[in-house]
């Protein structure tokens, strides 16, 4: 890295701000900076707020190495529908795939329950004659006339993109490749995407469905990236990075993507928001010698929840985005719409209840000033004194506190009769009990106990929230990272390149045997390495890992085992791993049920020079004078024990002037630019050398 670009940024476009991260690889300094988002282009807002961390450095574009980038791009479209008009193509007698989807059902009981419409719409779904079988073998011949048929129609409908699917097209991928080609040439211009080349997973409802999606997303991020690449490029209007500088996406898994996969496979982009988030949160966590944490990242609009064990976080091929399923691997993250914008509202019961409709960017908070006129959760920490209604949110934004206090006497506490404290408490107990509840999912209901693990919140909001929503869990131990705010963009700084191939080959464990299995490994491992290749990874910066899904034969699901084949004893340690996950999993396991291998799964991964992170100077446990920023009265709601809601004059500390060994005791709070630290009565705060805050929480 030469000397004139020697800093590495990122930036993370939430719902509500684009959060930003610089990195001096000389000095280890950071600088951060936090932008309101802009709906109308994204990537002015990524530029902004790019420039502004960069600034703090005394540095610009020109001097960057590295361009990390997390967004909500993908995400939004498919919310929000706006994705391009897209075709599917499948086998004759298949028209109504996505339509009928899985017989599972939103609301069991609800028999009027109406399903979203699929992305591709039932005039837009195509049919053609031929059949592979399970095995890879032909069937039937593919009805070229009958492709061609189709793209006719299609061009007359005006489509934008298509995607293509047939049955047991991973067995075999011909007919696909063939109606691909068709498709391209007789529609130039529009993209066509082929499930072969998404997944090679069986499950056609899925692999359609996540088939479909990427193709109603190619057009939506060809436009945003190229957007975005032109704006980080421009000296004048846009960042000025040199045109040889790399730009990285974060994907749903973890990992990291060039901006031309991106293009070309932008489902994985899917959910990859907070992914740098849990990616960061175990790095640090990591640092500070603890394995097993929940992540609570809440933002604007949402918190999103994660558990990692032994440092790693857990992955899933089984997510979903507004119910269309995506089969892919992601890292298994619990989004609920609890976030600092969640607006509070009354229901038709008289009962108080908080999100899950968010005031978002625009407005916003009533507190932003920007027209905002429904009481959030914000709005709720405001009237608590949990901000300084003097500060500047995110160090420009000024704050209004009266507003807040009058929507939130206006529409909550007279309605119930409450004064203006108690329902600014209920809001904020309510949106708790919401996080709870999404923290219960990822941890009590897959048999983990929350008390084993620490919390680590994040995101604008989660430090303010992390002391509550551990009470009520039990959770011990509270661990607030360095700049909290910014944490997901941070995560593109630490995280590895990745590449994931999975490969469907079902047969039964002893049938297939060592050999069979190490071939199929094999194959999947050569791919992985290719790819890594094409990044231009170092050979001693390469890693692969492989893991076998198995279940008992009979079963639907299957697990995945992690495994070294050129470990000795590899193969015939399979069945013994797989009945102590089953166990751990679902409580039960049966070793004398044979097992049947249902395909395998290799990642490989190009390991990055991870940042070293600047460390604090010891100071022993009194915080110095340099950090007071003097008292502030705080309100803090009442605990389980019965007791009532009371005002308490807290500590203030700035973030940046603590040193290694300090303790604060609570109540107090730790401002910073990204994030406001909140400590209940009697908790304790401890600060280590690496910038960590560990919280003990009290009982």
């Amino acid at each position: 890295m030469s000397v004139d670009a020697r800093f590495r940024v990122a930036s993370d476009v939430g719902g509500t701000f684009t959060d930003s991260i610089a990195y001096d690889s000389v000095s280890r300094r950071i600088t951060v900076s936090k932008v309101s988002t802009t709906p109308a282009n994204r990537a002015l807002g990524t530029a902004e707020g790019l420039r502004a961390a960069l600034a703090r450095q005394g540095a610009t574009g020109a001097d960057v190495a590295y361009v990390g980038h997390g967004m909500t791009t993908a995400t939004n479209a498919v919310i929000q529908r706006n994705g391009a008009r897209t075709a599917f193509l499948v086998n004759a007698g298949f028209r109504d795939l996505l339509g009928i989807g899985r017989q599972n059902r939103p609301t069991l009981f609800d028999i009027a329950v109406a399903r979203p419409e699929p992305l591709a719409p039932r005039e837009l779904c195509f049919t053609a004659r031929g059949r592979i079988g399970s095995a890879g073998e032909e069937i039937e011949p593919l009805a070229e006339e009958d492709v061609r048929a189709a793209a006719r129609a299609m061009a007359a409908a005006g489509v934008e993109a298509v995607g293509v699917l047939f049955l047991h097209s991973y067995a075999n991928r011909a007919h696909e490749a063939r109606a691909r080609a068709i498709l391209e040439a007789e529609l130039p211009g529009v993209p066509v995407c082929a499930s072969t080349d998404i997944s090679l997973e069986f499950r056609e409802y899925e692999r359609a469905s996540t088939t479909v999606l990427n193709a109603y997303l190619r057009p939506v991020m060809e436009t945003y990236l190229s957007t975005l690449s032109a704006i980080l490029r421009d000296a004048e209007a846009g960042l000025g990075l040199a045109p040889e500088r790399p730009v990285m996406v974060m994907d749903a898994a973890g990992g990291l993507m060039s901006l031309e996969s991106a293009r070309e496979k932008p489902v994985h982009t899917v959910l990859s928001g907070p992914a740098g988030g849990v990616v960061a949160a175990a790095h640090v966590a990591a640092g500070a010698g603890i394995g097993d944490i929940i992540t609570m990242d809440i933002g604007g609009t949402s918190t999103d929840i994660s558990l990692i064990r032994n440092g790693r976080p857990e992955i899933t091929r089984s997510a979903a985005l507004e119910t269309v399923p995506i089969q892919l691997p992601v890292i298994d993250i619990n989004a609920i719409g609890a976030g600092g914008g969640s607006i509070a509202w009354i229901d038709a019961g008289g009962a108080l209840r908080v999100g899950p409709a968010s005031a978002e960017a625009v407005p916003g908070p009533v507190c932003y000033g920007r027209g905002g006129d429904l009481p959030t959760v914000t709005d709720a920490n405001i009237v608590l004194g949990r901000f300084d209604a003097g500060s500047r949110l995110g160090g420009t934004m000024a704050l209004d506190a009266e507003g807040a206090a009058r929507v939130i006497r206006r529409d909550i506490a007279e309605p119930l009769g409450l004064t203006l404290e108690e329902a600014a408490a209920g809001i904020l107990r309510v949106a708790h009990a919401n996080i709870v509840r999404g923290i219960r999912v990822v941890s009590v209901e897959r048999g983990y106990d929350p008390r084993d693990f620490a919390l680590v919140p994040f995101g604008g909001a989660g430090p303010m929230h992390g002391s509550p929503v551990a009470r009520e869990l039990r959770m011990p131990r509270v661990l607030v990272p360095p700049t909290p705010g910014i944490l997901c963009a941070m995560g593109q700084l630490i995280s590895d390149l990745r590449h994931d191939l999975v490969e469907t080959h079902i047969a039964p464990l002893d049938e297939l045997g060592e050999a069979g299995a190490k071939a199929l490994i094999d194959g999947l491992v050569t791919r992985a390495l290719a790819d890594l290749d094409r990044d231009g990874v170092a050979e001693d910066r390469r890693e692969v890992e492989v893991r076998v899904d198995l279940r008992y034969a009979g079963q639907s699901f299957a697990l995945p085992i992690d495994t070294e084949p050129a470990a000795p004893g590899w193969w015939e340690a399979l069945p013994g791993a797989f009945n102590a996950a089953h166990l751990a999993r679902f409580g039960h396991a049966d070793p004398e049920v044979p097992l049947e291998v249902v395909g395998f799964s290799v990642t490989g991964i190009g390991r990055i020079e991870k940042p070293l992170l600047p460390e604090l100077s010891e100071g022993g446990p009194i915080p110095p004078e340099a950090a007071s920023r003097g008292t502030r009265a705080m309100y803090f709601e009442p605990d389980d024990s019965g007791g009532e809601g009371a005002w308490h004059e807290a500590r203030v500390l700035a973030r940046d002037g603590l040193l290694a060994g300090n303790v604060v005791t609570g109540p107090a709070a730790i401002e910073e630019v990204s994030a406001t630290t909140i400590l209940y009565p009697g908790d304790r705060a401890t600060v280590l050398s690496s910038g960590d805050i560990i919280m003990e929480i009290a009982r």
